[in-house]
């Protein structure tokens, strides 16, 4: 794999970074993830957009714009002859400078068994801090987040919910999460402390214009389990069916008619 490090592409076994950065001691540092389709990246300047926001957070200040980065991603799925690809760009505090990687490789997406089973989900034992300058960014101090997820696999769960510190649904440890109810859909506000998603924009641009009512408000664990359907959402995933809750199916257990119209609407954005 070829990587884009600081201006120009060096084998994988070459991107080499100080150990003695900030970026690598304390995590100082953000990131981007995207999902390339045929050779475009999905809301490409969303995501570039969300990443400038986020630098001045954590005083980093990268020398090279957005420009700059659009054109090392395109370029990384040229020089990885890919045009279905996962993309990564990280930022982090090196030793004398703010540096940058942009990279991107193949990926083992969903299949549609997956969206047709749905994930299994459970509540997670960590917490959300929705007051901490972190939880509106893709920081690179990532360690709640993956401790979350491997608490998921261990319990054999696809994912798991967070809940803020003051006991409403915040976020999966790598998703947006929606509920249905009475056809309106509801998501955590972003006072709950969950990510800006550029997916979860997506779905409410989406329902505003098949005239499905949202709500961005705040939710309860007990809500899951009471609503109609459920879906989480990021770039890699799209749109997948949240279907099992804490062991129990959410309504019957499957995708329900939402869920699959936003999933269509939102597949027809990337042809």
């Amino acid at each position: 794999m070829k990587i884009w490090l600081n201006g120009k592409f060096v084998e994988e076994e070459e991107a080499k970074v100080d150990i003695t950065s900030g970026g690598f001691l304390y995590g100082q540092g953000v990131f981007e993830t995207m999902r390339a389709y045929n050779e475009r990246v999905f809301r490409l300047d969303s995501h570039l957009e969300r990443l400038f926001k986020a630098l001045p957070v954590l005083n980093l200040e990268l020398a090279a714009g957005p420009e700059v980065l659009k054109k090392a991603l395109k370029q990384a799925l040229k020089e990885n002859n890919l045009k279905d690809a996962y993309l990564r760009i990280t930022v982090w505090h090196g030793k004398d400078k703010v540096e940058a990687a942009v990279f991107a490789k193949a990926h083992n997406f969903l299949t549609k068994e997956d969206y047709c089973k749905g994930f299994k989900v459970i509540l997670s034992t960590f917490r959300q801090n929705e007051f901490s300058i972190l939880s509106g960014i893709k920081s690179a101090n990532y360690l709640p987040l993956l401790l979350t997820y491997q608490e998921a696999k261990k319990k054999t769960a696809d994912e798991a919910i967070l809940l803020n510190t003051r006991d409403f649904l915040a976020e999966a440890s790598r998703a947006n999460i929606f509920l249905v109810k009475d056809n309106c859909l509801l998501t955590p506000s972003l006072d709950c402390g969950c990510l800006p998603g550029i997916t979860r924009d997506t779905v409410l641009g989406l329902a505003a214009k098949e005239r499905i009512k949202v709500i961005e408000t705040k939710l309860k664990p007990e809500d899951i389990q009471r609503a109609d359907e459920a879906f989480l959402t990021n770039s890699l995933i799209e749109i997948i069916p949240l279907t099992t809750f804490e062991g129990r199916p959410v309504k019957k257990g499957f995708p329900g008619k939402i869920t699959e119209l936003i999933l269509k609407r939102y597949r027809l954005l990337l042809q």
